[in-house]
Protein backbone atom coordinates (compact mmCIF):
# COMPACT_ATOMS: atom_id res chain seq x y z
CA UNK A 1 0.00 0.00 0.00
CA UNK A 2 3.27 2.35 0.68
CA UNK A 3 4.61 1.27 -2.45
CA UNK A 4 1.55 2.43 -4.32
CA UNK A 5 0.97 5.84 -2.10
CA UNK A 6 4.95 6.75 -3.21
CA UNK A 7 4.39 6.32 -6.81
CA UNK A 8 1.46 7.91 -6.73
CA UNK A 9 2.93 10.60 -4.80
CA UNK A 10 5.49 11.51 -6.97
CA UNK A 11 4.05 11.14 -10.30
CA UNK A 12 1.64 13.73 -9.11
CA UNK A 13 4.28 16.05 -7.83
CA UNK A 14 6.46 15.42 -10.92
CA UNK A 15 3.53 16.50 -13.24
CA UNK A 16 2.52 19.82 -11.25
CA UNK A 17 6.33 20.43 -11.17
CA UNK A 18 6.26 19.62 -14.84
CA UNK A 19 3.48 22.40 -15.72
CA UNK A 20 5.04 24.84 -13.45
CA UNK A 21 8.31 24.46 -14.86
CA UNK A 22 6.80 25.11 -18.71
CA UNK A 23 4.34 27.66 -17.67
CA UNK A 24 6.81 29.79 -15.35
CA UNK A 25 10.63 28.09 -15.74
CA UNK A 26 10.43 27.52 -11.76
CA UNK A 27 9.69 24.64 -9.26
CA UNK A 28 7.64 25.68 -6.64
CA UNK A 29 9.98 25.04 -3.08
CA UNK A 30 6.71 23.91 -1.25
CA UNK A 31 6.40 21.57 -3.49
CA UNK A 32 9.93 20.01 -3.40
CA UNK A 33 10.04 20.11 0.35
CA UNK A 34 5.99 18.43 0.15
CA UNK A 35 7.52 15.40 -1.68
CA UNK A 36 11.01 14.99 0.02
CA UNK A 37 8.64 15.50 3.20
CA UNK A 38 6.24 12.68 2.48
CA UNK A 39 8.39 10.48 0.96
CA UNK A 40 10.95 10.09 4.17
CA UNK A 41 7.63 10.26 6.20
CA UNK A 42 6.09 7.15 4.51
CA UNK A 43 9.52 5.39 4.65
CA UNK A 44 9.84 6.05 8.47
CA UNK A 45 6.35 4.68 8.90
CA UNK A 46 7.30 1.46 6.86
CA UNK A 47 10.04 1.11 8.99
CA UNK A 48 8.33 1.49 12.11
CA UNK A 49 5.56 -1.09 10.74
CA UNK A 50 7.81 -3.37 9.51
CA UNK A 51 10.64 -3.32 11.84
CA UNK A 52 12.86 -3.18 8.78
CA UNK A 53 15.50 -0.16 9.02
CA UNK A 54 16.09 -0.61 5.71
CA UNK A 55 13.77 0.99 4.12
CA UNK A 56 14.45 4.54 6.08
CA UNK A 57 18.21 3.94 6.15
CA UNK A 58 18.37 3.24 1.84
CA UNK A 59 16.14 6.63 1.78
CA UNK A 60 18.18 8.46 3.18
CA UNK A 61 21.67 7.06 1.40
CA UNK A 62 19.61 7.85 -1.78
CA UNK A 63 18.49 11.35 -0.59
CA UNK A 64 22.36 12.13 0.24
CA UNK A 65 23.73 10.87 -2.89
CA UNK A 66 21.05 12.69 -4.89
CA UNK A 67 21.76 15.86 -3.36
CA UNK A 68 25.50 15.67 -4.17
CA UNK A 69 24.91 14.58 -7.47
CA UNK A 70 22.40 17.68 -7.75
CA UNK A 71 24.85 20.18 -6.45
CA UNK A 72 27.60 19.17 -8.73
CA UNK A 73 25.41 19.81 -11.34
CA UNK A 74 24.14 23.11 -9.74
CA UNK A 75 27.23 24.31 -9.61
CA UNK A 76 28.28 23.45 -13.14
CA UNK A 77 25.68 25.30 -14.34
CA UNK A 78 23.94 22.37 -15.52
CA UNK A 79 20.64 22.97 -14.43
CA UNK A 80 19.02 25.23 -11.88
CA UNK A 81 18.27 25.04 -8.02
CA UNK A 82 14.67 23.93 -8.08
CA UNK A 83 16.12 20.59 -10.41
CA UNK A 84 18.34 20.03 -7.65
CA UNK A 85 15.59 20.28 -4.97
CA UNK A 86 13.45 17.99 -7.40
CA UNK A 87 16.20 15.19 -8.16
CA UNK A 88 16.37 14.75 -3.78
CA UNK A 89 12.70 14.36 -3.94
CA UNK A 90 12.74 11.67 -6.60
CA UNK A 91 15.41 9.77 -4.32
CA UNK A 92 13.22 10.17 -1.32
CA UNK A 93 10.14 8.82 -3.20
CA UNK A 94 11.42 6.32 -5.36
CA UNK A 95 14.61 4.82 -3.44
CA UNK A 96 13.38 1.64 -3.54
CA UNK A 97 10.88 0.04 -6.23
CA UNK A 98 9.33 -3.22 -5.89
CA UNK A 99 10.79 -5.28 -8.76
CA UNK A 100 13.54 -2.97 -9.68
CA UNK A 101 16.73 -3.52 -7.52
CA UNK A 102 18.63 -0.38 -8.80
CA UNK A 103 15.41 1.71 -10.00
CA UNK A 104 17.26 5.21 -9.40
CA UNK A 105 20.77 3.92 -11.57
CA UNK A 106 18.64 2.88 -13.88
CA UNK A 107 16.62 5.75 -13.70
CA UNK A 108 19.65 8.46 -14.37
CA UNK A 109 20.94 6.22 -17.24
CA UNK A 110 17.62 6.57 -18.67
CA UNK A 111 17.36 10.26 -17.56
CA UNK A 112 21.28 10.77 -19.96
CA UNK A 113 19.17 9.15 -22.89
CA UNK A 114 15.77 11.22 -22.21
CA UNK A 115 17.39 14.19 -21.52
CA UNK A 116 19.67 14.28 -24.35
CA UNK A 117 16.51 13.41 -26.64
CA UNK A 118 14.55 15.90 -25.12
CA UNK A 119 16.87 18.97 -25.09
CA UNK A 120 17.95 18.38 -28.62
CA UNK A 121 14.19 19.15 -29.43
CA UNK A 122 13.90 22.05 -27.42
CA UNK A 123 16.97 23.30 -29.21
CA UNK A 124 14.96 22.37 -32.98
CA UNK A 125 12.18 24.18 -31.22
CA UNK A 126 14.17 27.19 -30.41
CA UNK A 127 15.88 27.43 -34.42
CA UNK A 128 12.80 27.10 -35.93
CA UNK A 129 10.98 29.88 -33.77
CA UNK A 130 13.52 32.36 -33.85
CA UNK A 131 14.92 31.28 -37.35
CA UNK A 132 15.91 34.77 -38.67
CA UNK A 133 18.43 35.01 -35.88
CA UNK A 134 19.67 31.49 -36.50
CA UNK A 135 20.16 31.88 -39.85
CA UNK A 136 22.62 34.85 -39.14
CA UNK A 137 24.20 32.86 -36.27
CA UNK A 138 24.87 29.60 -37.65
CA UNK A 139 27.37 30.10 -40.27
CA UNK A 140 29.33 32.53 -37.69
CA UNK A 141 29.63 29.28 -35.77
CA UNK A 142 30.50 27.16 -38.24
CA UNK A 143 33.33 29.41 -39.37
CA UNK A 144 34.14 29.72 -35.55
CA UNK A 145 34.56 25.73 -35.05
CA UNK A 146 35.72 24.61 -38.57
CA UNK A 147 39.07 23.44 -37.31
CA UNK A 148 37.26 20.83 -34.98
CA UNK A 149 35.22 19.95 -37.29
CA UNK A 150 37.25 19.03 -39.66
CA UNK A 151 39.55 17.38 -37.25
CA UNK A 152 36.67 15.23 -35.82
CA UNK A 153 35.53 14.50 -39.36
CA UNK A 154 39.09 13.50 -40.50
CA UNK A 155 39.43 10.72 -37.43
CA UNK A 156 36.11 9.47 -38.37
CA UNK A 157 36.84 8.74 -42.15
CA UNK A 158 40.34 7.17 -40.56
CA UNK A 159 38.34 4.65 -38.30
CA UNK A 160 35.96 3.92 -41.17
CA UNK A 161 39.18 2.52 -43.28
CA UNK A 162 39.17 -0.70 -40.97
CA UNK A 163 36.21 -1.51 -42.05
CA UNK A 164 37.53 -2.53 -45.24
CA UNK A 165 39.48 -5.55 -44.22
CA UNK A 166 37.94 -6.21 -40.66
CA UNK A 167 35.33 -9.31 -41.29
CA UNK A 168 34.06 -9.46 -37.17
CA UNK A 169 30.43 -7.85 -36.71
CA UNK A 170 30.45 -6.70 -33.54
CA UNK A 171 34.14 -5.12 -33.96
CA UNK A 172 32.52 -3.44 -37.25
CA UNK A 173 29.54 -2.27 -35.84
CA UNK A 174 31.48 -0.73 -32.92
CA UNK A 175 33.77 0.98 -34.87
CA UNK A 176 30.72 2.57 -37.54
CA UNK A 177 29.58 3.53 -34.36
CA UNK A 178 32.15 5.71 -33.05
CA UNK A 179 32.40 7.17 -36.18
CA UNK A 180 29.04 8.15 -36.56
CA UNK A 181 29.27 9.75 -32.59
CA UNK A 182 32.55 11.61 -33.81
CA UNK A 183 30.99 12.96 -36.96
CA UNK A 184 27.85 14.12 -35.40
CA UNK A 185 29.42 15.72 -32.26
CA UNK A 186 30.95 18.78 -32.97
CA UNK A 187 27.99 19.13 -35.66
CA UNK A 188 25.60 19.24 -32.85
CA UNK A 189 27.94 21.23 -30.60
CA UNK A 190 27.82 23.92 -33.45
CA UNK A 191 24.05 23.60 -33.82
CA UNK A 192 23.89 24.26 -30.18
CA UNK A 193 26.01 27.05 -29.50
CA UNK A 194 23.85 28.57 -32.65
CA UNK A 195 20.67 28.43 -31.38
CA UNK A 196 21.62 29.26 -27.73
CA UNK A 197 23.15 32.65 -29.12
CA UNK A 198 20.26 33.09 -31.35
CA UNK A 199 17.54 32.43 -28.58
CA UNK A 200 18.45 32.00 -25.10
CA UNK A 201 20.44 34.91 -24.44
CA UNK A 202 18.26 37.67 -23.83
CA UNK A 203 17.92 40.92 -22.11
CA UNK A 204 15.45 40.51 -19.16
CA UNK A 205 13.96 43.34 -16.85
CA UNK A 206 14.98 43.23 -13.30
CA UNK A 207 11.21 42.89 -12.59
CA UNK A 208 11.04 39.54 -14.10
CA UNK A 209 14.09 37.88 -12.27
CA UNK A 210 13.58 34.90 -10.53
CA UNK A 211 16.09 33.37 -8.02
CA UNK A 212 18.57 30.73 -10.64
CA UNK A 213 18.44 32.79 -13.45
CA UNK A 214 21.63 32.63 -15.03
CA UNK A 215 23.68 36.53 -15.48
CA UNK A 216 25.96 36.59 -18.78
CA UNK A 217 27.79 38.94 -17.70
CA UNK A 218 29.47 40.72 -14.15
CA UNK A 219 26.68 43.33 -12.75
CA UNK A 220 28.12 46.09 -10.78
CA UNK A 221 26.48 48.80 -8.80
CA UNK A 222 28.98 51.52 -7.62
CA UNK A 223 31.53 50.14 -9.08
CA UNK A 224 30.90 46.79 -6.58
CA UNK A 225 30.65 43.42 -7.91
CA UNK A 226 26.71 42.25 -7.10
CA UNK A 227 26.97 39.38 -9.21
CA UNK A 228 29.63 37.05 -10.97
CA UNK A 229 28.85 35.74 -14.59
CA UNK A 230 30.64 32.44 -13.37
CA UNK A 231 28.05 32.13 -9.87
CA UNK A 232 25.48 29.12 -10.53
CA UNK A 233 23.00 31.35 -10.00
CA UNK A 234 21.22 34.74 -9.33
CA UNK A 235 20.01 35.13 -5.55
CA UNK A 236 17.26 36.57 -3.81
CA UNK A 237 19.55 39.37 -2.28
CA UNK A 238 21.16 40.17 -5.41
CA UNK A 239 17.62 40.93 -6.92
CA UNK A 240 16.44 42.76 -4.29
CA UNK A 241 19.82 45.09 -5.01
CA UNK A 242 19.25 45.18 -8.12
CA UNK A 243 15.76 46.59 -8.32
CA UNK A 244 16.59 48.95 -5.36
CA UNK A 245 19.30 50.24 -8.19
CA UNK A 246 18.68 52.43 -11.09
CA UNK A 247 19.47 49.00 -13.56
CA UNK A 248 16.63 48.13 -15.36
CA UNK A 249 17.37 45.26 -18.08
CA UNK A 250 20.11 42.36 -17.22
CA UNK A 251 21.78 40.15 -19.95
CA UNK A 252 20.44 36.72 -18.97
CA UNK A 253 20.77 33.30 -20.65
CA UNK A 254 17.29 31.54 -20.51
CA UNK A 255 17.22 27.76 -20.01
CA UNK A 256 14.61 24.86 -21.46
CA UNK A 257 11.98 23.82 -18.73
CA UNK A 258 13.87 20.47 -17.93
CA UNK A 259 11.52 19.22 -15.35
CA UNK A 260 9.33 16.66 -18.08
CA UNK A 261 12.49 15.29 -18.69
CA UNK A 262 12.54 13.91 -15.34
CA UNK A 263 8.82 12.91 -15.55
CA UNK A 264 9.32 10.95 -18.35
CA UNK A 265 12.50 9.21 -17.27
CA UNK A 266 10.51 8.06 -14.54
CA UNK A 267 7.45 6.81 -16.33
CA UNK A 268 9.75 4.88 -18.70
CA UNK A 269 12.27 3.60 -15.54
CA UNK A 270 8.85 2.29 -14.09
CA UNK A 271 7.45 0.97 -17.15
CA UNK A 272 10.54 -0.54 -19.05
CA UNK A 273 13.37 -0.56 -16.58
CA UNK A 274 16.82 0.12 -17.64
CA UNK A 275 16.59 1.26 -21.64
CA UNK A 276 20.23 -0.26 -21.76
CA UNK A 277 19.54 -3.09 -20.94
Amino acid sequence: MIEILLIATGLIGLIIASISDLKTREIPDWLNFSMIAAGISMRLMQSISTGIWQYLMYTILAVVAMFLLGNLMYYTRQWGGGDTKLLVAIASIFAIVPGQKYFLLSFLLNLVIISTLYGLFWCIYFAFKNRAKFRKELPIYIHKNKHKIKLFLSIALLLLIPLLIINDISLRLLLLSTSIILLLYPLLTTFIEAVERSAMFKELPVSKLTEGDWLTKDIKIKNKLIYSKSSPGIEKRQINLLKKSNIKYVPVKEGIPFVPAFLISILITLILGNMLL
